[in-house]
């Protein structure tokens, strides 16, 4: 035993050596081949969750949704109001997803008023009134007055109160009141029917309550090492490619969250499409452009949210106007467009899926705006379902002059139609009662 030669137990130790230095390595290598595939599986999952939520918010209105849930949520933790025809305030601020032009668009100001009424209906008790009536309310009719435009980050109140109801409806006033200087923005009537039930009966009810196991590889390490260089290579590139559709997930998640991008891009494909149709001479003659409810315009109530059909009409004007050259007089005359007024009632919604042709026409004009009727007509039966009438308010310029810009001659404008002269009655009534109630508000300062 003493006379064995050295060197055998030095090959022996030698051997051992190399044998638990493979085994290392082997297991080295599986625990890090386990690390990358749990990354891996949560950069998987990761990946879906983007894709699922950018589905969701390019598809549906997701914000509407929610900003209903919580405003009622709000609205019922709040003490109740006894009072049904108190005035209730909440307040707002303009975010990016709000704006057009600059400024908030004309269709979120009927959108914001659909929270209000949402946490106005929820502390006076008509909601719950309706709920044990069997009832149910709709929007039938509103019209709004924009006074000054509200810009992006402009905090406001929105002041809804129940002004009258009949057997039918109850009839609510809306004001958007500027924070930063108390101006009444914008002014909204609208009419909410009620139906299967009454307003009397609403308001009766309410008098009364106060992986697989890794198995070792014996291959020879230069065998390993090449097999894992491709392999490593292939990894990398996947890694980068899954991290480079996760940012590009992650910036249109944040777009189509925060900006409503859909907006903009049919307002250029609006444009385009209607640049290259041939034009149209006559100012006065109706044009038709075609439409379709999708998901992303249908409230909880399963047809067509209110606010959708003046979104619709904005798209419709864009095309109107770029086909008759009214776009091309206003920037040859250096002048811009708004939208001042507009009134729109509702005579029968407009289902999920359901095609419409939107018909609009230049009925008359003054020495500042221009007036336009918008009719929405079901492609089924052919029936109205809603009606608008709008004022457009001509900055830095006049009607007349671009209409004799573009007929290259004076031209009278048409008398006006019965509704349209009650509707202008109207708005210069509310003006004045405006311009006096501000009046009296300075004085008693």
């Amino acid at each position: 035993m003493d006379g064995s030669p050295p060197s055998v137990c030095k090959s022996f130790l030698g051997d051992e050596r190399s044998r638990l230095l493979f085994l290392q390595h082997n297991l080295g290598r599986k625990s890090g081949r386990f690390g990358r595939a749990e990354e891996s599986k949560s950069s998987r999952m990761l990946l879906w969750v983007l894709a699922v939520l950018l589905v969701l918010f390019s598809c549906l209105d997701v914000w509407y949704f929610l900003r209903s849930v919580t405003t009622v949520l709000w609205a019922w933790f709040q003490p109740p109001v006894w009072d049904v025809l108190g005035e209730q305030c909440v307040g707002g601020r303009v975010l990016p997803r709000d704006i057009d032009m600059g400024h908030m668009n004309n269709a979120r100001y009927l959108r914001e008023c659909d929270f209000a009424r949402f946490a106005l209906f929820t502390r006076n008790g008509v909601f719950k009134a309706a709920r044990a009536l069997g009832a149910s309310l709709m929007v039938g009719a509103s019209t709004i007055r924009y006074r000054r435009s509200l810009s992006l980050g402009e905090a406001f109140e929105l002041r809804s109160r129940i002004v009258a109801w009949d057997d039918k409806a109850f009839f609510l006033e809306q004001r958007f009141v500027s924070r930063a200087d108390g101006l009444v923005r914008a002014v909204m009537l609208c009419r909410q029917n009620v139906l299967r039930s009454s307003p009397d009966k609403i308001l009766q009810y309410l008098c009364k309550r106060k992986t697989p196991a890794a198995n070792f590889n014996t291959a020879p390490d230069s065998a390993i090492s090449s097999s894992e260089t491709g392999q490593h290579r292939r990894l990398k590139f996947v890694a980068r490619s899954r991290r480079m559709l996760l940012w590009v997930l992650a910036v249109l998640l944040v777009l189509f969250s925060c900006v409503d991008v859909w907006y903009f891009l049919r307002i250029v494909a609006t444009v385009l499409r209607a640049w290259f149709q041939p034009p149209v001479w006559d100012v006065l003659e109706e044009q038709c452009v075609e439409g379709r409810v999708l998901p992303h315009d249908m409230d909880h109530m399963g047809h067509m949210n209110n606010a959708r059909y003046l979104r619709e009409c904005d798209f419709a004007r864009f095309a109107l106007f770029t086909r008759n050259r009214m776009f091309k007089a206003m920037w040859a005359l250096r002048c811009s467009m708004v939208l001042g007024a507009s009134t729109i009632r509702y005579r029968r919604s407009l289902a999920s899926a359901e095609a419409f042709q939107l018909r609009s026409r230049l009925l008359s004009w003054d020495d500042k705006a221009f007036f336009l009727e918008q009719r929405f007509v079901s492609r089924a039966d052919g029936f109205v379902s809603a009606v608008m009438l709008c004022r457009l308010n001509i900055l830095r310029g006049s009607p007349h002059k671009m209409v004799e810009f573009l007929c290259k001659r004076t031209v009278e404008c048409p008398e006006y139609p019965e509704d349209l002269q009650h509707w202008i009655s109207f708005i210069n009534a509310s003006s004045q009662a405006l311009r006096a109630e501000s009046n009296l508000e300075e004085k008693n300062k």
